[in-house]
């Protein structure tokens, strides 16, 4: 060591390589608490990124609630959009303020005036459209197609829409209650209540 000092070559010094190893590892010490701040704070940014986007859907489906305009359904690259923002919040159920809301005198209406499917009905659907769908289950998915076309405004609604609407929406329902014209499917997959004769 002492010969290499003296020589004062740089390459093939121990010792200056030990202090350059040295400056590395404080160099890289201080680089991972700079990774580590960065993160907290993407988190802290991701957090009240979420928070937000939790006040803004609540706040439009509360002015969708309360006004008597009717949003139209949002194209497949919104809804994409809005599921990979959703996924994330497991917590966030922006549904449930639609199904708390108080049922109108329309709504109710409707409810009485929504003829469930009869057995005798039922059994007219070949076997190969109904698979293994239960009478019950599709009067409860008929009725709550009833429920939400009860506002005359409603335009057609999707099944993922159904499924977020927590209806108990099946590919057999969908095509029986088709079969028996009592809901019209169109090329894109939106569903339509057919009025009754």
């Amino acid at each position: 060591m002492a010969n290499a000092r003296e020589a004062g070559t740089v390459e093939g010094n121990p010792l200056q390589l030990l202090e350059n190893l040295s400056a590395i590892k404080a160099r890289h010490a201080a680089l991972c608490a700079q990774v580590e701040e960065i993160e907290v704070e993407q988190k802290r940014s991701m957090d009240s990124i979420r928070a937000h986007l939790d006040t803004t859907v609540r706040m439009v489906n509360q002015l969708q609630s309360t006004a008597d305009v009717q949003v139209p359904p949002l194209t497949e690259e919104e809804q994409e959009a809005r599921d990979v923002l959703c996924s994330s919040l497991s917590a966030l159920n922006v549904e449930a303020m639609l199904t708390e809301e108080p049922q109108t005198q329309a709504q109710s209406e409707s409810q009485n005036m929504c003829e469930e499917v009869s057995e005798g009905t039922f059994e007219t659907v070949p076997r190969s459209v109904r698979s293994n769908l239960k009478l019950n289950d599709l009067n409860t998915f008929y009725k709550q197609l009833s429920e939400h076309f009860s506002d005359k405004n409603r335009g057609p609604i999707s099944t993922q829409r159904m499924k977020k609407l927590k209806m108990k929406v099946s590919d057999s329902a969908l095509k029986t209650l088709q079969h028996l014209k009592l809901i019209e499917l169109d090329n894109k997959g939106l569903v339509s209540l057919l009025a009754k004769d």
